[in-house]
């Protein structure tokens, strides 16, 4: 293995700000969760979804949480409610009604149907399908699709993390690198939690959990997460081989940095393909 990397101070000084900066933005929005008991109306697998999101796209992430994803205060003369925020749109125009691209009236006969009592399996109760539709009145297409992304892409940081110490603690290596070994294992691990993610989005508003959800989830999951870790691997491999020749150690915040920037350039490379999946009705909008 080549001679490894000693960052300078400056550039761990820098990477320790960002770092940082990402870790206030986690911890605002775990406190606000948790102030406003957010487990009561978020669906609950949202709560990870955006602190683990924060980490990394902390500003857009604090905008799409506080603006389209934050619960309501907690309301002590209501019984608790927990709202499932996603819905399987049945055609490309209820997507679009989230862009506000379809007249009112599409919405207003979407929601005549809701009061008829014509419920699709997986829309869930009646209380999760009025918030959803108060979100996706207001909400554009552009968030939605940001929304969608920060699924796959919790699931590859939570992938990269454990891959990355796996293959630091093994000293696994392919051709005699450890950044080749990384990239397979965290696809890997990336893929599980993906999968696992949109799993547990699909299965409670449909109420089938099992094999059908599973392979709904890998479905939607798959195309999205693995067009985002091309943006997120592409820069590994960038400042890993191209950058500092095989020699930055995983143990420097720079490397962690790095990271850091590669996660938010995979939101850039996984949202055309969360446009087409939402698009196409294969993935559903979450918030």
């Amino acid at each position: 293995m080549d001679e490894d990397y000693h960052p300078p101070l400056a550039l761990t000084i820098l990477a320790g700000i960002f770092l940082a900066l990402g870790a206030i933005c986690m911890l605002i929005v775990t406190v606000d969760i948790i102030w406003r008991r957010g487990w009561r109306s978020m669906m609950w697998i949202m709560i990870p979804v955006y602190i683990i999101n924060a980490g990394y796209v902390g500003p857009l992430t604090l905008y799409l949480y506080f603006k389209y994803g934050r619960p309501s205060k907690p309301d002590p003369s209501k019984p608790a409610q927990t709202s499932s925020h996603c819905h399987a749109p049945e055609n490309p125009a209820d997507v679009e009604n989230e862009g506000g691209d379809v007249p009112d009236s599409s919405l207003h006969n979407h929601h005549e149907g809701h009061h008829e009592g014509h419920h699709e399996p997986h829309q869930g109760d009646h209380h999760a399908g009025h918030h959803h539709h108060h979100h996706s009145a207001s909400r554009p297409l552009l968030a939605t699709v940001l929304i969608g992304v920060s699924h796959c892409g919790a699931g590859c940081v939570l992938g990269d993390l454990v891959g990355e110490w796996l293959v630091y603690g093994t000293n696994a290596t392919i051709n005699g690198q450890g950044i080749w070994a990384e990239l397979l294992i965290d696809y890997g691990f990336a893929l599980l939690f993906g999968i696992l993610f949109q799993y547990f989005s699909i299965a409670p508003m449909s109420g089938q959990y099992g094999p059908v959800s599973v392979w709904r989830a890998a479905k939607a999951d798959v195309l999205s997460l693995t067009s985002f870790e091309i943006g997120a691997f592409g820069w590994m491999v960038a400042f890993q081989v191209g950058i500092w020749g095989y020699g930055l150690e995983m143990t420097t915040w720079t490397y962690w940095w790095m990271m850091q920037v590669g996660m938010a350039l995979g939101v850039v490379t996984a949202t055309p393909v969360n446009f087409w999946l939402i698009g196409k009705g294969i993935k559903e909008p979450c918030a």
